[in-house]
């Protein structure tokens, strides 16, 4: 039987914190500025959107996040918001600014690059951090060769693990798309497709009994990749 800040947690969790172990792709070093959004389902039923939208100024690269979600499983109603900005050069994160609501308890992390460190300062962790770290938003593909990653809702450094299942056909906006499938296992269990050059193409994962998938919403043509 789980509690209503059990389901909380493993809800959450289970959105926003993914990663792995090195794993090779196709995927272009240089990044593509776009946007992607998808439909959150929670039992083939939409509980809400989560998007990002990439742009470039200069040599900077800019990342806006943001996700919404509200529902119900059984008795016990979750709302969630999430609001987040990246900053990188290159391959470098150079900042990172988040804000995040589940119900009515708040979290939020800022990371900003010190020399040869991440300086953190979220509810969950405050401290130096290694500037190769990745944050957990999912949208470059390289998230899955790491081990670790900063936790994008309140800074914390988790620990990640990942393995490729295989290559699958999955239909985006009715087009047949050919998609690397990863499989998370760890606190949560979730699974990640990316295509061939490394654009983020869906999400899926169980709890508490409850099926949750990310659909497309948006083109192809049109998504970032880095």
């Amino acid at each position: 039987m789980f509690s209503k800040n059990t389901l909380q947690k493993c809800l959450f969790t289970a959105v926003f914190v993914l990663g792995g172990t090195a794993i090779t792709s196709n995927a272009t070093a240089a990044t593509t500025p776009g946007r992607t959004e998808f439909e959150i389902l929670m039992n083939g039923k939409p509980v809400g959107r989560h998007s990002v939208t990439v742009s470039k100024s200069a040599d900077i690269t800019n990342v806006r996040i943001a996700i919404d979600m509200a529902g119900k499983i059984g008795p016990i109603g979750f709302t969630y918001r999430h609001r987040c900005e990246e900053a990188w050069r290159g391959t470098q994160l150079t900042s990172l600014n988040c804000t995040d609501k589940e119900n009515r308890a708040s979290k939020s992390v800022a990371a900003n690059l010190r020399g040869t460190d991440l300086v953190v300062d979220g509810t969950g962790f405050k401290g130096s951090a290694p500037a190769s770290l990745l944050p957990s938003s999912w949208w470059r593909f390289s998230t899955i060769n790491q081990t670790r990653l900063l936790d994008s809702r309140d800074g914390k450094l988790s620990r990640v693990n990942v393995n490729r299942v295989g290559e699958e056909v999955l239909q985006i906006g009715g087009t047949p798309v050919r998609a690397n499938h990863y499989r998370v296992r760890g606190a949560v269990n979730t699974d990640l497709w990316y295509d061939g050059t490394g654009r983020w193409v869906r999400t899926a994962f169980k709890i508490a009994g409850q099926s949750f998938d990310y659909r497309k919403v948006t083109t192809l043509t049109g998504s970032p990749r880095e």
